[in-house]
């Protein structure tokens, strides 16, 4: 598959299993996610990996989140928002870490952090890795911010889960560039 051919084949994974990333393709992902479009070359983001006992430790800070942000939850429901952290066996978080500049915006620098996001999710594709940039109301709370020790100025962007496909992936749907363009 041409380089070009293997972007336009990129879709979401929503399952997969272990083993997660190799160092080797950790590096990789990172090296990936580390090119990202970011006016003044400010990298105004850093990665935090999770594996084994930090996702569960995630998965009990998101349900305990969610248990006191809503009183409709039941413990079913709890215990399912702990185990959604356990739904890949790495999780590679994109934080927003941005720095002053009298030049660049902050939310220049945000939409330079997701770019830093969708590269990773294209680089663990490209390694024939399952992905899926799942966040969710609790991934922004400042419990889960606490728990993953970041900085006052900090917040995540993405959590990316990671791991090896489960079956194969599905074909991308097929959209017309055409539907989304307006020439002037």
């Amino acid at each position: 598959m041409t380089p070009i051919e293997t972007l336009l084949s990129r879709v979401s994974i929503p399952r997969v299993i272990e083993p997660g990333v190799t160092g080797e393709e950790l590096d990789l992902i990172l090296r990936g996610g580390l090119r990202a479009c970011d006016h003044g070359r400010l990298k105004p983001f850093r990665f935090i990996v999770l594996e084994g006992d930090a996702r569960a430790r995630l998965g009990h800070t998101m349900a305990e989140y969610s248990r006191s942000n809503s009183a409709e939850m039941s413990e079913e429901m709890i215990q399912a928002t702990k185990n959604k952290a356990l739904r890949a066996p790495t999780i590679l978080s994109v934080i927003f870490s941005p720095k002053e500049s009298a030049k660049i915006s902050k939310s220049e620098q945000l939409v330079s952090a997701g770019c830093a996001a969708q590269m990773i999710v294209t680089a663990a594709h490209m390694l024939g890795l399952g992905a899926i940039w799942r966040t969710g109301e609790a991934s922004y709370s400042s419990e889960v911010a606490t728990m993953m020790e970041l900085e006052k100025h900090e917040q995540v962007v993405a959590m990316i889960y990671i791991g090896r496909p489960v079956a194969e992936p599905p074909l991308p749907t097929d959209l017309d560039p055409v539907d989304f363009l307006t020439r002037l």
